[in-house]
């Protein structure tokens, strides 16, 4: 009987007709006599408060508050500023300094239009290389 067959049904399968099929000879007992009471239940893994990450994109200083509230609330945010001119640029990220230094957090330097606002509640590990990465600056 082959494969094809057992799996489209048309056959009945017979474990002790398979040639490949070997009996259980006894070798899992140990498995199997284990004390159930020894047995932890299985508890969700705690993730914390934080269940997602606000991307903003911001092209004026005018959009800021689009990402200073998600901040304040708490929110890890990435802001984007690579449709800002250069002006309005240099104003957004000197109001996001000052956002991140007075709620606590940390402001990171992703690439040249991109950063990062983490809140103190959140802990930014780096991870890839056994260089140490200082995203701050």
């Amino acid at each position: 009987m082959g494969f094809l067959d057992r799996l489209s049904g048309r056959v009945a399968y017979d474990p002790a007709d398979d040639e490949d099929f070997e009996a259980d000879d006894g070798v899992y007992d140990d498995y199997y006599e284990e004390d159930a009471s020894s047995i932890s239940p299985i508890h969700s893994v705690d993730r914390g408060e934080i269940a997602r990450i606000v991307t903003v994109w911001v092209a004026s200083y005018k959009e800021i508050r689009d990402f200073a509230v998600e901040f304040r609330d708490g929110m890890p945010v990435i802001l984007n500023l690579s449709e800002a001119p250069d002006g309005e640029r240099a104003r957004i990220v000197d109001f996001a300094l000052g956002l991140c230094f007075g709620l606590d957090g940390l402001f990171s330097r992703i690439s040249e239009d991109v950063f990062l606002l983490t809140p103190h509640a959140v802990k930014l590990d780096s991870r890839g290389t056994d260089e140490n990465h200082d995203f701050a600056h």
